[in-house]
Formats: C-alpha cells, structure tokens, sequence
C-alpha cells in the first residue's frame, strides 16, 4: 500500500463509499504529502479521467462519483500547494 493509500485510509475511516472526505482531514493529509505522494495523485487523475471517458453516457451515478473524486484529489493538490511556502 502507497503512503497516500494509507493517507486516505486513515483520513476516511469511519465514512461511508458515499460520504466526501472531510476538508480538515484532506488539509491533515496535504500536510504529510510529498513529492511521490504529489506525482501518485497526478497519476490518479489522469486514470480517473480516462475511467470516465470510458463510461456509457446512461450511467449517471458512476459519471458522478468519479467526478467527485477528482475534485477531491483536485482539492488536495489545492491544500498542497497552501502549504508551500512562499
């Protein structure tokens, strides 16, 4: 298991497949994100954007739940680049 694997485990215990990630808890992760975990989410946006490239049009539900997660990894890089500093 990837170190942003077990990230989002901890950061989602508790929670239902349905529920988002609490903003306080992916800002906890932001804070223990480096460089790897940084290049882990990039590759996982391009795979849920082809995931859903490759959903049929009528699957509604699925279409939504991938666009979720990738505004919530969207959302990380966000809190991410916050911590850098300037």
């Amino acid at each position: 298991m990837t170190i942003l694997n077990t990230l989002y485990a901890k950061a989602r215990k508790g929670l239902t497949p349905y529920e988002k990630t609490p903003e306080r808890a992916l800002m906890k992760m932001a804070s223990r994100c480096g460089r790897d975990e940084i290049a882990a989410i990039h590759i996982r946006l391009k795979l849920f954007r082809a995931e859903r490239a490759m959903v049929d049009e009528w699957d509604g539900d699925l279409q939504d739940m991938i666009w979720d997660a990738i505004n919530e990894h969207l959302d990380l890089l966000r809190f991410i680049d916050r911590k850098k500093p300037t």
